[in-house]
């Protein structure tokens, strides 16, 4: 496992060098974010609207990141490494829960799709998923308290491990635990208004109104841009949905179970980011890592249709917004055809 962690390690320190000249909005919203933290200014709800739709925690990681050094390449390399770290820590939990299996580990040490999200990109979804997947061990080790615990810590990092709620929660026997998975965002909200005199409702607000990009995800680009009267109801329909779906799921197993939900979720989700897709990655691998080869490489193409744009800096003509388009909907029916069109989904 030594040789796999450190081959994992050297190929993330690459792609980070790699792309360390790389910029996109979210960078820049994390230097935003972390000058403003860092010099006490609250920024619920009119900045974070824009730059930080997320509980207040990953901006004292921006702001740390600012801290330490003012050149934006610096601060971008600080955070990006931060990021890696809880990668490397998927690494091992997907060790452990695949019993100590060395090859599938390893299919997840070289997988293009986090290293890309992570050392390119910049975005810290890696890190929820961390904590995701750190309370499934420790629900296997019958480890009840620590792991509601890291599963709030999960919906303190983004919020939408929300949508895992059911399941984990289903496998909490002690029912009175529950109450603290909302511990820490709660006590982080708590003390962000104490100490930056912000008001919790605003906080509020900026989560509830965040939902990703409409209209850039299967079959809703066909739709271009509409209303968002009816950019908000698909998405409550969809929602409603999700969770209708999560409650009538009978799949006993954890991380089948959470792998039926992001089937559920790439298929019928009418907001999306391409960052979402670190989310189903481990799970793909914790099931049957050849079996979705060919899912993963049609996300990595996806990816890089995007990525592309950034390395090289140019800009996007119409002719790509058309190959990216067409790539996503193959993606997408890729996504029906292996999660549900299939009698053997997992």
């Amino acid at each position: 496992m030594k040789k796999i962690f450190i081959t994992a390690l050297l190929i993330r320190l690459i792609s980070l060098y790699l792309f360390r000249n790389v910029t996109n909005y979210d960078l820049q919203s994390y230097i935003q974010v972390g000058e403003l933290t860092l010099k006490g200014i609250n920024i619920y709800p009119d900045i974070a609207n824009l730059h930080h739709p997320y509980l207040p925690f990953f901006l004292y990681v921006e702001a740390m990141a600012v801290y330490f050094d003012q050149s934006k390449i610096i601060v971008i390399t600080i955070i990006k490494f931060i990021n890696i770290i809880f990668d490397l820590g998927i690494l091992y939990l997907v060790y452990l829960l695949l019993k100590k299996n060395l090859k599938t580990a390893f299919f997840y040490a070289i997988n293009p799709v986090t290293i890309l999200v992570t050392t390119l990109h910049g975005q810290f979804d890696v890190i929820p998923v961390f904590f995701i997947l750190l309370t499934i061990y420790l629900l296997n080790k019958k480890k009840e308290l620590l792991s509601v615990l890291s599963f709030s810590f999960a919906i303190l990092t983004k919020t939408w491990p929300i949508l895992f709620l059911m399941p984990l929660g289903k496998k909490i026997k002690n029912k009175k635990l529950t109450i603290l998975i909302m511990f820490f965002p709660v006590l982080f909200t708590t003390l962000y208004c104490i100490f930056f005199k912000a008001n919790p409702i605003d906080i509020g607000k900026t989560l509830i109104g965040y939902q990703g990009l409409w209209g850039i995800w299967g079959p809703w680009v066909l739709l271009g841009k509409t209303r968002i009267f009816w950019q908000k109801l698909s998405t409550l329909i969809f929602l409603i949905s999700f969770f209708g779906y999560s409650y009538f799921n009978k799949e006993k197993n954890l991380i089948k179970n959470i792998l039926q939900l992001l089937f559920f979720f790439f298929i019928f989700t009418t907001n999306f980011s391409i960052q979402y897709f670190v989310w189903i990655i481990p799970f793909l691998i914790l099931i049957k890592p050849k079996k979705y080869f060919q899912l993963l490489i049609l996300i990595m193409i996806f990816l890089l249709s995007f990525y592309c744009i950034w390395v090289f800096r140019f800009s996007t003509s119409k002719w790509l917004t058309v190959i990216q388009n067409t790539i996503g909907f193959i993606l997408w029916l890729s996504f029906i055809k292996v999660g549900y069109l299939s009698k053997k989904i997992t």
